[in-house]
């Protein structure tokens, strides 16, 4: 073999295995993440990371309030760094490079993180506007607080509704984060939060809007999942049936009221705002049972016991089934139940005719279905 054929080879053989190398070193890529919390009591430190469908939930030991993590992510993916009692919690974003978080376990708006990766800066820079948003509003409401304890009735109201507004700016913020930023990683974590029953048809303009990068990648296809979900389960739409045991046993299915206009309840006995609800929810069932109303408790429960005596001590009179998992309640997931209390009114056909309804705009509802009660 001359030189020159030698010379061709190796450029050949160079070329074959030039793409491996990079590959190998694109996936040999780690997160290092270094720590330093100042005042921290705790001997061990937790990360969780990932999406909703895949994540990824680590420990190390803390010696002197510092710490290390080093893992890998297929692309940038949200975490959050906490202690077991969850007094310290850091969120940010992991990308395959270094990154270093300082924070103060005395304090929740203490964290700052520090990268040279584009994408934890961003989400940094965005989370940094957030908390100092719920640093100032937390503190309005506790002078609010302070003032009405002293009498100051009037200056309260005004900090109070400071405080309201600031609020619910974070909300807006977030939404507005999406739609100018439809090449982020971020945007499409906030998409996902945001993509509920009240906003799919908001959901599926703003996931329109999204690069095709971003919907390609790992949160952006658990986001048109949930869309498609949800968009199983949207008014108009028939209500998917299903099978669960009752509190005794026996196997109930949504199919067994129709005829009857029936009120899927998701709760929980662990649930407060379920709890608060329930008085009024057996207020309109007993004005309405005998019009052709029922209820359905879904429970999130995992305890028998606790569900059981949740269902006496409140006096629920209707038809309870569970399959005791939890949050992996099937009928849970079937409906895209992801924070509780949740309902869906079926009417007698089967069909899905209102979505979240509680309090008022439950009595409204069914007043407008049934009329309004004798002697109301």
């Amino acid at each position: 073999m001359n030189k020159k054929t030698l010379s061709a080879t190796a450029t050949l053989l160079l070329l074959l295995i030039t793409p491996i190398i990079f590959a190998q070193k694109k996936t040999n890529k780690q997160f290092h993440i270094t720590g330093h919390i100042t005042n921290c009591a705790d001997s061990l430190i937790y990360i969780g990371y990932g999406t909703l469908n895949n994540s990824v939930k680590d420990s190390t030991v803390v010696k002197d309030g510092r710490f290390t993590f080093t893992g890998t992510v297929s692309e940038p993916v949200p975490a959050m760094i906490f202690t077991k009692t969850f007094k310290v919690q850091i969120n940010l974003y992991l990308d395959n490079t270094p990154i270093t978080v300082t924070s103060n376990a005395d304090s929740m708006y203490s964290p700052v993180v520090t990268s040279k990766a584009p994408v934890v800066q961003e989400f940094e820079a965005f989370n940094q506007q957030i908390m100092a948003n719920r640093k100032s509003t937390i503190a309005l409401f506790q002078q609010a607080y302070a003032l009405r304890r002293q009498g100051d009735t009037v200056q309260a109201k005004l900090l109070e509704a400071k405080a309201d507004s600031q609020y619910r700016w974070e909300f807006t913020a977030r939404k507005n984060y999406i739609e100018t930023h439809p090449s982020s990683y971020i945007s499409a974590h906030e998409l996902l939060q945001h993509t509920s029953s009240n906003t799919l048809q908001e959901s599926i303009q703003m996931f329109g809007a999204l690069d095709a990068a971003i919907k390609a990648s790992n949160v952006g296809k658990e986001v048109a999942a949930r869309i498609e979900l949800l968009s199983k389960v949207d008014v108009g739409k028939q209500a998917i049936n299903f099978t669960q045991q009752s509190v005794d046993g026996k196997p109930v299915q949504l199919t067994d009221f129709r005829g009857r206009y029936v009120l899927l309840e998701f709760w929980a006995s662990w649930c407060g705002p379920c709890r608060a609800e329930n008085p009024n929810l057996v207020k309109q069932y007993q004005l309405y049972k005998d019009k052709g109303f029922d209820v359905l408790g879904i429970s999130l429960d995992s305890n028998k016991e606790l569900w059981k005596q949740a269902i006496e001590k409140d006096g629920l009179p209707w038809t309870h089934v569970s399959d005791l998992n939890g949050w992996k309640n099937a009928v849970a997931e079937m409906y895209g139940i992801r924070a509780v209390p949740a309902s869906f009114l079926v009417d007698p056909s089967g069909k899905i005719i209102a979505q979240g309804l509680r309090g008022e705009s439950l009595n409204k509802k069914l007043e407008e279905l049934f009329g309004k009660p004798q002697g109301e």
